[in-house]
């Protein structure tokens, strides 16, 4: 596949934002050359004109990927506003190493893509806090209850499937080496997992009821691309 020539990648991110981490993560385990462009949330930043000229959602992340000038042809650089689609553009670009498998392992590749898209779908959005904001002012509820609740459903989830993941159980092979949400290499379910199991923290849920998934979480913290690029933990 031919790649994309470009002069430079940026990524607007905020620290605390699990949906930065993936992107985040995800370049520091290809090794991936980023700058970066700090959005404060705290501030409102993300709701500023010059911002949501670059993302009309005034949200994080956004991807930007600058084009080399061309004397015939202008730059018009490329924007991307969601998480999926930015791992996808660097999955493609940059492939080693892989965070999806191949299309030929049907079962795997499938399995990952279904423990990412539980957290990107099922975990994340309904209880960011935009939603926690709008649940506490506009309908007088609790929003870190409800934040709680939500992790802790989808990390029930999370974690039957781990009881079925691999070639053994999962529990049968904690502690006999490094492992993953899919076996012995990281893959893009992990990138996805973290962030989250670090938002949990930060609502009071700890991993403990979860322990396939308290071990997967710290085996991947072990690796200096989740140390350094997680919530909370990324300086620029």
């Amino acid at each position: 596949m031919a790649r994309l020539a470009f002069k430079a990648l940026h990524l607007y991110t905020s620290p605390l934002s699990g949906c930065s981490a993936r992107i985040r993560i995800t370049a520091l385990l290809k090794d991936i050359p980023l700058t970066y462009h700090e959005i404060s949330i705290s501030s409102s930043q993300q709701s500023s004109h010059s911002y949501l000229a670059i993302n009309p959602n005034a949200s994080v992340p956004s991807f930007v990927i600058e084009l080399p000038e061309n004397a015939s042809s202008p730059a018009s650089n490329i924007t991307i506003t969601q998480s999926p689609a930015i791992i996808d553009f660097l999955e493609s670009h940059f492939p080693n190493p892989p965070l999806i498998p191949s299309p030929d392992m049907v079962r795997e590749r499938a399995r990952v893509m279904e423990l990412a898209s539980l957290v990107a779908c099922d975990i994340q959005p309904p209880q960011n806090s935009r939603i926690r904001k709008k649940i506490a002012e506009e309908f007088d509820g609790n929003g870190e209850a409800w934040a709680r609740y939500v992790y802790e459903r989808g990390f029930g989830v999370y974690e039957k499937f781990l009881e079925e993941t691999g070639n053994e159980k999962l529990g049968e092979v904690i502690g006999k080496g490094p492992m993953f949400s899919l076996g012995s290499k990281v893959t893009l379910a992990d990138v996805f997992l973290v962030p989250a199991a670090q938002g949990a923290s930060r609502v009071g849920v700890g991993l403990e009821r979860w322990p396939l998934l308290k071990s997967v979480t710290e085996e991947c913290l072990r690796l200096n691309a989740f140390r350094l690029g997680g919530v909370g933990q990324h300086k620029i």
